[in-house]
């Protein structure tokens, strides 16, 4: 059995969930939150992070390491391109989301106001995070919508791993109530719209809707 370790919520477990949905691999998650990594988890990841990832094969960690397994364990539905152009520009987006976006995104917006906050039920400075989107935000959108084509996906004609990576952390902004403006990024904002719709996504913000509901009515 294929078992992927982590949250739900989390972008890179997403990324990893979503691969194996279009793969079409069944699997298991076994819930490890970021906050409560349990006692001897090491022995799935030194670094005592999410996701790891265990099969009838191998035990791995590292979201983009894993995907890759996949891609190369199961080809015949690819989400890497295989023209090098492409494929080195869809492994560009996916780094470009895995470091400079989650920094962005991540624990200074989700973390705050959907665990902190929701979850947790404690307080946060939101004038702090409301400076934190007006400064840091804008760049790393501007850049994203300097990548967007008018429709399609960011790299060649089908789902990708970069459309995979840069949606996973987008998803999580909305959650916490950050959208993409329309008017200032009239392409990402119509590109988030059309991932939205793509069956994969759709099946995961199902689910995360049921946790999310869940989650905040035990806070």
């Amino acid at each position: 059995m294929t078992i992927v370790y982590g949250a739900p919520l989390s972008p890179f477990v997403r990324k990893v969930l979503v691969t194996l949905e279009l793969k079409n691999v069944p699997y298991e998650i076994e819930n490890v939150a970021p906050g409560a990594i349990p006692k001897g988890y090491e022995a799935l990841h030194p670094l005592r992070k999410i996701p790891s990832f265990k099969d009838d094969l191998i035990t791995l960690c590292d979201s983009s390491v894993i995907c890759d397994y996949l891609e190369n364990r199961y080809p015949s539905v690819s989400i890497y391109p295989k023209d090098i152009i492409l494929r080195a520009k869809a492994l560009w987006l996916e780094e470009f989301s895995d470091s400079k976006v989650i920094e962005v995104l991540g624990r200074p917006v989700f973390y705050k106001r959907v665990v902190t906050k929701g979850m947790m039920g404690q307080d946060v400075d939101e004038a702090e995070i409301e400076q934190h989107i007006e400064e840091k935000v804008p760049p790393v959108f501007d850049y994203l919508e300097s990548q967007t084509p008018s429709d399609g996906y960011l790299v060649g004609d089908t789902l990708s791993i970069a459309d995979i990576s840069i949606v996973s952390h987008l998803i999580n902004a909305a959650h916490a109530g950050l959208e993409v403006d329309e008017v200032r990024w009239p392409r990402l904002a119509a590109y988030v719209d059309r991932m939205r719709k793509e069956a994969a996504f759709m099946a995961r913000l199902d689910q995360d809707a049921k946790i999310l509901s869940r989650l905040l009515k035990k806070k």
